[in-house]
């Protein structure tokens, strides 16, 4: 069997998690995992990126979670144990909370929390990024200690499913009120199994075993979440034992680790689910015309990435939503066709091109400083000069919060996961809603895809809504608001010490699941 297909049938298991059969888990130990980035901001409401909000969820938890596996159901209980949509109004849903669960400072968990922390996300005074993902949500009513009603402007069938969207973590509203949203992320206290110790920006995360969580006492001691954006040096780390978990593996490693069994270190490669693009500023200068759009589209070699980049481990990205989303079809692709792409660059009134200016987070992404060095060398065939500006994570993500008013920001490289696996977290940033600080930092607004979005939600039949969605994806595709590039490969790296770790098809490290990974040693 060749090393692709083995990484291929590692797709199907990397969700099942670590274990050696016939051994008792023991208690104690650290696990250190190595992230590409930093966190920016230990709070969800303000932090993004899947695997940092992964990260915060082990402290903070959701309301559900999504299946791990990808598989059936979809959505799993966290802190809510139940929920049913109302038979006399679609738009109302009940949600029966897990009883006898208490945050971190004591505060106990209940109703009124939850309608604090969904509160806290909708208003707009809090600033919150992802705030247009929970726009249909009009009005969170306590029913009882441990009932909780939420109200949607129309039916919202993925209701469950959106609730598990990281940003979305419960927090103490006793802590929230104490230091206010700005500066809660500096002590932060949820539900989750570990509690929240320090962030020394640029060095670590501390995370300590929370010996009173709901679902008995974690076998670790502790978590450490080390940035290492070089990718060199966290591979370095994993072989030398410094690091048990190591995210974002080059293919050519991951086939090393996986030829040498030696070493110790197993690859886990969920399915891809992350869509990688050159976001472009449509309201800046060239990009108001979608001819200059699609030409940088048919400008750039996908193929060639995929297969030289990614060892072709994934394919080009066909549509605003991955694969593994409910109702995806393949849009749209932009064949490499630099012909096309100069006769339409001359068509717009730029024969001869023009400068622009790319922003990107080194270490962020799988091998992202070889892809952007790509897009650049295939631009500047067809005319387009793109001055690459590296900047750290938290940096970059500030400047992409910056309204139309403020920014300077023309090109990004960045990628959006889709940790529902539902459409409605996929199409919903491309909502004039999701304009800065939302996630939406293209400035795209079309008011057709803008009517599609509300209609989807409010559909009650699945194949219909399907439908909706895909005339979304052909839109949004047409109107080429990003350079479409391809899906990333989930390529993730662990110490075989590790028992029982569960890397969702989300990218997030299981928040229920990682109360019973252990160390062998």
């Amino acid at each position: 069997m060749s090393w692709l297909k083995i990484v291929v049938t590692l797709c199907l298991t990397a969700s099942l998690g670590l274990g050696a059969l016939g051994e008792a888990p023991r208690y104690g130990g650290t696990l250190i995992i190595g992230l590409g980035t930093d966190i920016p901001i230990f709070d969800a409401v303000y932090c993004s990126g899947i695997p940092n909000l992964g990260i915060i969820h082990l402290v903070s938890q959701g309301l559900t979670v999504i299946n791990p596996t990808g598989g059936e159901p979809k959505v799993l209980p966290g802190l809510a144990v139940a929920w049913e949509q109302s038979s006399d109004d679609p738009r109302v849903w009940i949600f029966h909370l897990r009883q006898g669960v208490k945050f971190h400072d004591g505060t106990p968990f209940n109703a009124e929390a939850v309608k604090f922390n969904i509160e806290r996300m909708i208003d707009p005074a809090t600033g919150a990024l992802a705030r247009s993902s929970f726009a249909m949500i009009q009005a969170v009513e306590v029913v009882d200690e441990y009932t909780v009603k939420i109200i949607t402007d129309v039916p919202f069938a993925a209701l469950p499913a959106q609730l598990a969207y990281a940003p979305l973590a419960m927090d103490s509203p006793t802590q929230v009120q104490k230091l206010g949203n700005k500066n809660y992320y500096t002590d932060p206290k949820g539900t989750g199994p570990f509690k929240f110790v320090h962030h020394i920006r640029g060095q670590e995360v501390l995370l300590v075993a929370n010996e009173e969580y709901w679902d008995g006492r974690p076998y670790l001691d502790a978590i450490r979440v080390k940035p290492i954006p070089d990718t060199a040096s966290r591979l370095m780390a994993l072989e030398a034992g410094d690091i048990h978990v190591a995210y974002h593996v080059p293919p050519r490693d991951a086939k090393r680790y996986i030829e040498h069994p030696e070493l110790g270190i197993t690859v886990l490669t969920p399915p891809p689910q992350r869509r990688m693009f050159i976001g472009l500023n449509v309201q800046w200068g060239p990009f108001k015309d979608v001819r200059v759009r699609q030409a940088l589209n048919y400008a750039v070699d996908k193929e060639a990435i995929v297969e030289n980049i990614f060892m072709g481990l994934t394919k080009p990205m066909d549509s605003p939503l991955p694969p593994t989303s409910l109702c995806y079809v393949p849009a749209k692709y932009y064949e490499y066709n630099p012909g096309e792409a100069k006769r339409l660059l001359a068509e717009a009134g730029y024969p001869d091109g023009f400068e622009v200016t790319l922003y990107y987070g080194p270490g962020r992404y799988l091998l992202d400083t070889e892809v952007v060095e790509a897009v650049q060398a295939y631009l500047a065939q067809v005319g387009i000069k793109v001055k690459v500006v590296p900047l750290e994570w938290a940096a970059f993500q500030a400047k992409l919060r910056k309204s139309l008013e403020e920014t300077d920001v023309q090109m990004f490289f960045i990628g959006w996961g889709l940790p529902t696996l539902d459409p409605e977290l996929g199409i919903g940033p491309f909502s004039k809603n999701a304009w800065p600080p939302g996630l939406n930092s293209m400035f795209y607004f079309n008011p057709e895809v803008e009517e599609l979005i509300v209609q989807q939600r409010a559909a009650t039949d699945p194949s219909q809504r399907c439908q909706i969605v895909r005339k979304i994806q052909e839109l949004v595709m047409e109107d080429a608001p990003f350079i479409a590039l391809y899906y990333e490969p989930q390529i993730h790296a662990v110490r075989n010490e590790v028992r029982d770790l569960v890397i969702s098809v989300t990218e997030q490290i299981d928040e229920l699941r990682i109360r019973y990974t252990w160390l062998e040693k």
